[in-house]
């Protein structure tokens, strides 16, 4: 048995802690300074509050970094500071959404705390859900991460090189949420266009299986929108560090800036209202531009 540390225990990182702990480890998180949210769903999937990030490494044998991108160097900081405290190295494995160069910076961040640092990266939905949830994972200490796999959990070897599995994150997150921002923004405009009837008899016609994804996605998009506008840009610059236009996924992090500053942006999954259609999400998304004409005039 193993010591885990998960932090956070969001929707993700909850349900990853529930089948580490299923599979015989002990899990625990930090909720210091936590949401209410996050805490409830810790004690849903069973995993033990340590309290503070240094009880948390105090404990731990591995350490998850699983939340938004933007907080992932900060929290690598201050998870070097917390193993400086605690006297312990835990293995860092960050989950994250990012950028292999910013992996390449957080590993650097660990390693000079004398921690081992594996780069993950997450696809699929949370484990428990449909088909298993893929953890990619690269570097020197890479392949030592199997142990962890489960059922509903497959870990996956890129070989020794940081920034590998958060590349493959990369380019598959650029497709997925990219075409989703892409739905919302052309759904958007045959509305505000005028012609939002008509093109969806189109779509009906010539493209059935795509506004089968428009009504299946789009409506509960705003309920993550505000934690994927820093994983547009991650991957932003991994395609301009690969000599390719960032311009797209600069245009998606403005397309999920929009959505949540929309009225539905307050839900979670879990509180989303299921009974939605594709044209009341897409109403509900139009009104932040006319808000911002209403302020523009004023």
């Amino acid at each position: 048995m193993m010591t885990i540390g998960v932090i956070s225990t969001g929707d993700m990182g909850h349900a990853v802690g529930r089948t580490l702990r299923e599979g015989g480890n002990r899990v625990v998180t930090a909720l210091e300074g936590r949401s209410a949210r996050s805490a409830a769903l810790a004690a849903e999937a069973g995993i033990a509050d340590a309290g503070t990030l240094r009880d948390a490494v105090a404990e731990a044998d591995i350490l998850l970094s699983i939340m938004p991108p933007a907080a992932a160097k900060d929290f690598a900081r201050a998870a070097a500071e917390a193993m400086a405290a605690a006297g312990r190295t835990p293995t860092f494995v960050d989950c994250n959404a990012i950028a292999p160069e910013t992996s390449r910076e957080i590993a650097r961040i660990v390693t000079a705390a004398d921690a081992p640092y594996i780069d993950g990266g997450i696809i699929g939905a949370p484990p428990g859900r449909r088909s298993p949830t893929r953890l990619y994972v690269s570097g020197p200490q890479a392949e030592g991460l199997a142990a962890l796999a489960r059922p509903d959990l497959r870990i996956i070897a890129m070989g020794t090189e940081i920034g590998a599995a958060s590349t493959l994150k990369m380019c598959y997150a650029a497709l997925t949420k990219g075409t989703m921002t892409l739905d919302t923004l052309v759904l958007m405009g045959a509305a505000r266009l005028g012609v939002a009837e008509e093109f969806r008899a189109e779509m009906t016609e010539s493209q059935p299986a795509a506004l089968e994804r428009m009504e299946r996605m789009v409506p509960w998009l705003a309920a993550d929108a505000e934690r994927w506008i820093g994983e547009m840009h991650e991957i932003a610059r991994t395609f301009r560090e690969a000599g390719l236009t960032p311009r797209i996924h600069e245009g998606a992090a403005e397309m999920f800036e929009l959505l949540a500053a929309s009225p539905l942006a307050a839900e979670t999954r879990q509180t989303a209202d299921r009974t939605r259609t594709l044209d009341a999400a897409i109403a509900a998304f139009l009104t932040v531009l006319s808000a911002s004409a209403s302020d523009a005039a004023d």
